[in-house]
């Protein structure tokens, strides 16, 4: 996954160089995003025989673009995002816990193909995770924890990323993070005879949202 979207983001900057452009005017605007999550885990944690759950997300996540055209065919953007990330865990066959954080994020992107319509976009972007959320559920029975700036996941989380959309503004995005979500050390779920230490936390997702133009300037 990490060697697609790496490939995905070279081939947009690829495109962009060698992309023969017809003369067109040059535009910039604003848009407004959100999206629904579908984000994937892998966690080890040894010695727990730890399973990862889906965890579907379709609120809060928004986020303001800024947008500039090149010509009808390339462009990029950046933005202001605010992201509901995170990972649900079974550590055994009595215990799941779910961690996630509101982070964000910054993220800057190329675009190819029909700036009014369909179009390809890859890019970066620049996490950093600001409230955490903890639930752990011990034979059924839920204990819960919140933070700001929590010390169980990494503050900063970067990312790439690949997204299609279409002339309605409708998108499929798919994305992963270049590094581990959680903390070694530091993890708290207070369970008598289990050791929590999660030594790897991979993760990605895949979300459908929409974007609406707002203003344009010329």
């Amino acid at each position: 996954m990490k060697k697609l979207l790496l490939l995905a983001l070279s081939c947009t900057f690829s495109f962009g160089l060698m992309a023969q452009q017809t003369p067109s005017v040059k535009k910039a605007y604003t848009a407004s995003t959100g999206e629904t999550i579908l984000s994937f885990g892998i966690l080890e944690a040894e010695p727990l025989e730890t399973g990862t759950i889906p965890r579907f997300t379709p609120f809060f996540n928004f986020g303001q673009q800024l947008h500039y055209d090149f010509s009808d065919n390339f462009g990029f953007y950046a933005g202001l995002n605010v992201r509901n990330v995170g990972m649900i865990n079974d550590l055994n066959d009595s215990i799941r816990i779910k961690q996630r954080t509101y982070n964000v994020g910054i993220p800057i992107a190329l675009k190819v193909g029909n700036m009014e319509g369909f179009q390809f976009a890859a890019g970066f972007e620049a996490e950093f995770a600001v409230a955490y959320k903890q639930k752990v559920y011990v034979n059924g029975e839920k204990r819960k924890s919140s933070a700001w700036f929590d010390d169980r996941t990494n503050t900063f989380l970067p990312s790439v990323f690949a997204e299609f959309k279409n002339e309605q503004g409708n998108y499929i995005r798919f994305k992963y993070y270049l590094t581990d979500y959680l903390q070694t050390e530091n993890q708290k779920i207070n369970v008598p005879g289990v050791e929590y230490r999660p030594t790897s936390s991979q993760m990605f997702y895949v979300s459908i949202g929409h974007v609406i133009k707002n203003r344009e300037f010329r």
